[in-house]
């Protein structure tokens, strides 16, 4: 997935912190004053996001932008944002790319095999079930594999 590649720039990160994790939208002139940024550079971060996939934009009376959830796995949708939500987790191995959906503190499982709570950045954590949760140090991104799929 290329979106788990790529590490985002200042103006990039600023501009997703602003929208909600849910995929619902936030009117861009909001955006556009709360960041303290001229038209310019809103429109060129915003262009950026729309081409890596991680926005996608609305036109209408105040253009609305949301994050895009379509490159996240319809299960997992639910819990961005959301610590100590629950998500059954039905295709392994799978990446959830942070700047998209932050995972921090869901509790994945996987049928047969457990569970664990996504870890701070950094640290894996797996259980005796074979579910194991990796968080990439640099981009935050959430990786799920599970061992011994055939127990």
């Amino acid at each position: 997935m290329e979106q788990a590649k790529h590490q985002l720039d200042e103006d990039e990160r600023a501009l997703l912190e602003l929208l909600p994790a849910d995929g619902s939208g936030a009117a861009s002139d909001e955006i556009l004053g709360r960041l303290g940024w001229d038209a310019e550079r809103y429109a060129r971060a915003c262009v950026r996001l729309e081409e890596r996939g991680y926005v996608q934009a609305d036109q209408g009376r105040a253009e609305t932008v949301y994050r895009d959830l379509t490159a996240v796995p319809p299960e997992f949708r639910p819990a961005c944002g959301r610590p100590g939500s629950d998500v059954t987790v039905r295709q392994v191995p799978v990446t959830v790319p942070h700047a998209l959906c932050d995972l921090t503190g869901a509790m994945l499982s996987y049928p047969g095999h457990g569970g664990a709570v996504v870890p701070s950045p950094g640290y894996g954590v797996g259980n005796s079930l074979g579910i194991q949760v990796q968080v990439d140090a640099r981009t935050l991104d959430v990786t799920i594999t599970v061992t011994d799929l055939e127990t």
